[in-house]
């Protein structure tokens, strides 16, 4: 709720949330009695690759949504992985199979945007696709002067800009002077992808933003540094907002030494100390939200990093792990409240992305995606039990207190203790 936690009854009717009660709601034809636990809107992860028809073995639509359901999250905004999502064609297309495959709602960010993309913006946003996804850095970065027109052409129609702020200099720098060096070994990525390519690249953005007055959002911020300067730009009263990853949350550089290519992620991991003060500003707001970079590779294309870093394939699976680790590590732990976790996970993504109050929120008339969470429940978190095509998660092992025992998709129990109930073409898409 809005107004934090009550103890109450909740009516739901073709979906939505229809009326909510201290008691004494008339009977229903199905009745839930979530006892002791907690009820909160279903999680939002605004940033995961779910489908690319080029990597099919990694993951897609049907199991992506079967993972992120039995984590609690209700929906996701998808982006592309490889493959552009650019044209008008291509946007109606995934559309399609995900209303065809998804157990849980969607809608999609354009991207990787280009020079050559500018001009197909007003249609995409016709489409209800208003964030598109750019990159200061190789292999998709956009160029200074063309990133400042493609900021006042999505302002032109209320859009986002989400960028991926990494100074490409800087990368490429580092990169070659490690290659001379012989370098091959796990912490070699992570030292490529320093503290100061984010520093830079935040700064350069936001500084692009306000001249151009649009809607900025900060991909998996990682460093304190650009924590800092987030904080600067809402202080300013600009329109910046910030997420950051587990992974950043969790894993420094260092557990590359234990866990090499499968903790290979863009940006790479960084210190104890940023580890920390990401923490400290999601805490405050100052990170609005949590999302997970959702980006499994096979165990095949990660394995050969151990020899070679540079050659292991990019990213971790997440989706279905956010809101136990969040709330284990998080609220169990006492570094967020549990209102601030529902904020950071529902009601702020929604906000940002055009979502809400449709969703995010236990409100009269939302959209009931709900999660029930047993608050006193230990799980270890184990590649086993997950959902996920690849069959490995960085977290295995990891104890955790808090999670979700059933998730509710616009009235529908798509997943009960574990289990994937819903069945696929649940999903709709979202027009935002």
């Amino acid at each position: 709720m809005p107004e934090g936690i009550i103890r109450g009854e909740l009516a739901v009717e073709k979906g939505r949330i229809l009326e909510i009660a201290a008691s004494g709601l008339p009977k229903a034809d199905r009745e839930i009695d979530a006892k002791e636990k907690i009820v909160m809107p279903g999680a939002i992860d605004t940033h995961v690759h779910l489908y690319d028809r080029r990597y099919l073995s990694r993951e897609d639509f049907r199991n992506g949504s079967a993972a992120a359901a039995v984590g609690g999250v209700t929906s996701v905004i998808m982006m592309p992985l490889d493959t552009p999502m650019l044209t008008p064609r291509t946007i109606k297309n995934i559309i399609k199979l995900g209303q065809k495959e998804s157990l849980i709602d969607f809608a999609l960010h354009a991207g990787n945007m280009t020079t050559d993309s500018i001009k197909n913006i007003p249609k995409l946003a016709s489409l209800g696709i208003k964030s598109f996804k750019a990159f200061t850095c190789a292999p998709y970065c956009i160029k200074d002067p063309m990133l400042g027109e493609l900021m006042t052409a999505i302002k032109n129609v209320d859009g986002i800009v989400f960028v991926h702020a990494e100074d490409d200099k800087v990368l490429q720098e580092q990169t070659e002077r490690l290659l001379k060096e012989g370098r091959k070994d796990p912490l070699a990525h992570a030292e490529s992808r320093p503290n100061e390519a984010e520093e830079k690249a935040v700064d350069k953005v936001i500084k692009l933003a306000k001249r151009a007055g649009c809607k900025l959002h900060l991909a998996h911020i990682t460093t304190r540094q650009g924590t800092e300067l987030v904080k600067k730009a809402k202080d300013k009263r600009m329109r910046v907002t910030a997420e950051t990853s587990p992974h950043y949350l969790f894993f420094t550089r260092e557990d590359m030494r234990r866990l090499g290519p499968y903790l290979k992620v863009n940006p790479a991991l960084k210190t104890g100390e940023d580890c920390a003060a990401l923490w400290d500003a999601l805490a405050k707001g100052v990170i609005d939200i949590v999302s997970t970079d959702h980006a499994p590779g096979t165990k095949a294309e990660k394995e050969i990093g151990w020899k070679n870093i540079w050659t292991a394939q990019i990213g971790i699976p997440g989706v279905e792990t956010l809101l136990p680790l969040m709330l284990g590590e998080g609220v169990t732990k006492g570094r967020l409240t549990l209102e601030r976790l529902v904020d950071a996970l529902c009601t702020r993504p929604a906000q940002i992305f055009g979502l809400h109050p449709r969703k995010g929120v236990i409100r009269e008339g939302s959209d009931a995606d709900l999660v029930l969470v047993d608050l006193k429940k230990e799980m270890t978190i184990t590649a086993e039990k997950l959902h996920y095509k690849v069959g490995w998660t960085p977290y295995e092992g990891m104890r955790v207190k808090g999670a979700p025992v059933m998730t509710i998709s616009r009235g529908i129990v798509v997943a009960e203790d574990e289990d994937v109930i819903g069945n696929p073409g649940h999903g709709q898409f979202l027009t935002r």
